[in-house]
């Protein structure tokens, strides 16, 4: 097919990507030319008729990062390229739940060699384990943030996991890598990319992209409770949302998280926060402070905002309540490695790390 100018020929851009049926929303497409000039900005448009010349197209896919092209758009004719992510390797885990053991069974074959060994987990997850991961889900009902604990040398860390609550095991896990110095760094836990749109905040959030993500985690929470029922990647959209001032619009979504998910407090922390705003809504606001304090909290980063919270409140007046919630939380904070996305601590040597699961959380 010829163009009837011949200075000017047709780009024609597919994207390789789920978030549009994650969402319903299109992915924008950017168009610069040769010097990098933006020459179509953010257009949910798949075909361009440009002047003869190099240009680089760009979309934000679920990898989190800004994918680019380089392509020659020549003189009458149709040029056609392809977007897609480019997301990290992940070992898929195992169809058979067979291959998802308790705690107890991988103690019995686990290896102690180089890189972390996985020391304990809550009583309600299973692991599938491969080379360079745990890959861990849900074995039953969820009635609190799973943790595990790893050791590495003399280091032992209690992490939070971000797997979820949906019906499908197979869709609500995560992934934790098994070779990190852990002396060094905090365990690297990721969402499996089959959780395509929390998997895509979450790197987002990890990059600082907040422009996309804003856009992503607006329609997201409602889909992420809806309809794939992934609680811990709600609690991502409404903390992106707090990050950038716009969480008040998803007010009702999260009491709606508050009143289906007990067991996540990261969403009690969010809406205390937006109710201590408000005078007449700081007694409810301190209630589920104090109550979110009691219980084990997903990210490191709600930790903070309820660490703030309780610390700077609002009235002036003397709490028992929160005095011991903030006192509980102020003997964990020196423990807490704040680079970590999801909630990690430094346990104490002496901590028995194959105590019964409740004591992991």
């Amino acid at each position: 097919m010829m163009l009837a100018d011949a200075k000017t020929g047709e780009l024609q851009v597919k994207l390789k990507s789920k978030l549009k049926s994650y969402c319903g929303e299109e992915i924008s497409v950017e168009i610069r030319d040769s010097n990098l000039i933006l020459v179509m900005p953010a257009s949910t448009k798949r075909n361009f008729e440009l002047p003869v010349g190099l240009y680089q197209v760009s979309a934000l896919l679920e990898d989190g990062k800004r994918t680019k092209m380089v392509v020659h758009v020549t003189s009458g004719q149709i040029i056609s390229v392809e977007l897609k992510p480019n997301l990290p390797a992940q070992p898929r885990p195992s169809r058979e739940d067979s291959d998802f053991h308790s705690i107890a069974q991988l103690r019995q074959s686990q290896s102690f060699g180089t890189g972390a060994a996985l020391l304990n987990t809550s009583s309600d997850v299973a692991v599938y384990t491969v080379d360079s991961h745990w890959i861990v889900r849900h074995s039953k009902k969820i009635t609190q943030v799973p943790v595990a604990i790893l050791r590495f040398g003399q280091s032992l860390i209690q992490v939070s996991l971000p797997i979820s609550a949906g019906d499908h095991h197979f869709s609500v896990t995560c992934h934790v890598k098994r070779h990190v110095n852990l002396e060094l760094k905090p365990p690297a836990v990721n969402i499996s990319n089959l959780r395509g749109i929390a998997s895509a905040m979450e790197r987002m959030l990890e990059s600082g992209l907040f422009e996309p993500a804003t856009q992503l985690a607006s329609h997201a929470m409602i889909v992420l409770l809806d309809k794939y029922r992934d609680p811990t990647g709600a609690v991502i959209a409404a903390l992106i949302l707090y990050k950038v001032g716009k969480l008040e619009s998803q007010r009702e979504l999260l009491e709606l998280m508050v009143h289906r998910f007990d067991w996540l407090p990261d969403s009690k922390i969010l809406l205390a926060f937006l109710l201590a705003r408000k005078s007449e809504e700081l007694d409810r606001a301190l209630t589920l402070a104090c109550q979110a304090s009691t219980q084990r909290i997903l990210f490191t980063e709600t930790f903070s905002i309820l660490l703030d919270l309780l610390r700077y409140w609002p009235e002036d007046s003397e709490s028992s309540l929160r005095n011991e919630s903030l006192s509980r939380l102020g003997r964990r904070a020196p423990l807490v490695d704040w680079r970590s996305t999801y909630l990690c601590e430094r346990l104490p040597e002496d901590h028995d790390a194959e105590a019964p699961a409740a004591a992991c959380t």
